[in-house]
């Protein structure tokens, strides 16, 4: 099993709460049900899961209504040292150097 980290941000619009929702909805799925995800700050969530870093994202993008071309999306694989996004994500040179991968 991986250990992820995933963080978001939703863009604020009319379809905002519904596109919360369904998101929220895919990442507590996705990780095995209520109870197998840590999600005691906002727009965070950590996690394990059998896959990858790239497999999440994917899975999240399509199994919910994220809209890639105004929602953001960051997963970290802690094991692998990888990284993956999805949406507009402006400062990744600055991603990378914070993250040290």
């Amino acid at each position: 099993m991986a250990h992820f980290i995933l963080t978001f941000r939703i863009a604020a619009d009319a379809s905002y709460q519904a596109r919360y929702e369904s998101f929220v909805q895919a990442v507590v799925t996705f990780a095995g049900g209520p109870g197998r995800v840590w999600d005691e700050t906002t727009s965070f969530y950590a996690f394990e899961a059998n896959s990858t870093a790239d497999s999440v994202v994917r899975h999240l993008w399509v199994a919910s209504d994220f809209d890639s071309s105004k929602d953001m999306m960051v997963v970290l694989d802690l094991d692998a040292r990888e990284k993956a996004t999805k949406g507009p994500v402006p400062y990744v040179p600055l991603l990378t150097a914070y993250v040290g991968f």
